[in-house]
């Protein structure tokens, strides 16, 4: 009886040492390496005893390896994230990576802009990226493959520029900026002239919610200097156009050259001439 229960203890001695051979990882501290846009490394350590492993990518069998602790896993996607599990052949446990995410994702554009009363011309730049989508205020306005964008504009407006910068593999990063156009400011000069100087313009407000004025001033110039001579004013509704057609700014002026500097804040001017009579 004695013998017996001695050659049971050592059966399950037996059994107890052969257990975890078979119950522990095949493999421990799975990682990644040398990530690249369409490939990298994965790593692990074999436990003891072990040298066959099988690998799988995001949940599905990719391949099996055995006697090495790295395999180069290659055909991935730009910009896409990934997790490896190593597992062994049999009924082993299994070690998993950190999700990883291969390179060659588009950076999100940095923007730059200058803004005149009517134009706004944009600069941006974005790695990886081989097409750009423009967004105003909200609404798309165009696909482009190029850096720099002109966009026509009405004086004293603000402006919400956004830019989607898109990868060869669709996916996106993007960036808003906010851009204020400043007032309606332009300047007209004419040598030559003499005695009664004559105004013809016209000019719309560009605003289609408030009137504005507009402001015709004159000056003389002298060398790097100038005087002023005369001014007009003109009130313009909502939406609308007008002009002022032979409209004498001053009488009796002396011959030499004279500049007319027209403001508003929201009215443009569409055509100005002045002329001596």
């Amino acid at each position: 009886m004695k013998k017996r229960m001695i050659k049971i203890a050592m059966s399950l001695g037996l059994v107890m040492s052969i257990v975890p051979s078979f119950t522990a990882s095949a493999a421990i501290g799975a990682s990644t390496s040398n990530v690249t846009t369409n490939s990298l490394t994965l790593n692990w350590t074999l436990q003891p005893g072990e040298n066959a492993v099988q690998i799988y990518k995001n949940g599905s069998l990719l391949t099996s390896t055995a006697n090495t602790s790295s395999y180069p896993i290659t055909g991935l996607s730009p910009c896409t994230s990934y997790y490896f599990e190593v597992r062994g052949t049999g009924s082993f446990g299994s070690t998993t990576t950190p999700m990883v995410t291969t390179l060659g994702c588009p950076s999100a554009p940095v923007i730059n802009a200058t803004a005149t009363y009517n134009n706004i011309s944009l600069g941006w730049s974005a790695s990886n990226a081989v097409e750009y989508d423009l967004y105003v205020d909200g609404n798309f306005y165009t696909t482009t493959t190029s850096t720099n964008y002109s966009l026509s504009a009405t004086p004293s407006r603000s402006y919400s520029i956004k830019v989607v910068a898109r990868n060869a593999t669709g996916q996106t990063a993007q960036s808003t900026k906010g851009v204020a156009t400043p007032a309606f400011f332009q300047t007209y000069t004419q040598s030559g002239l003499s005695n009664n100087i004559v105004l013809s313009t016209s000019f719309t407000n560009t605003s289609s919610t408030s009137g504005t004025y507009i402001y015709f001033t004159l000056y003389r110039v002298s060398g790097s200097s100038s005087s002023y001579v005369g001014s007009t004013s003109a009130y313009v509704a909502a939406g609308s156009s007008g002009s002022i057609m032979n409209y004498t700014l001053a009488y009796g002026q002396p011959s030499g050259t004279y500049r007319i500097e027209a403001s508003s804040s929201t009215a443009v001017v569409g055509g100005l001439s002045f002329y001596s009579n």
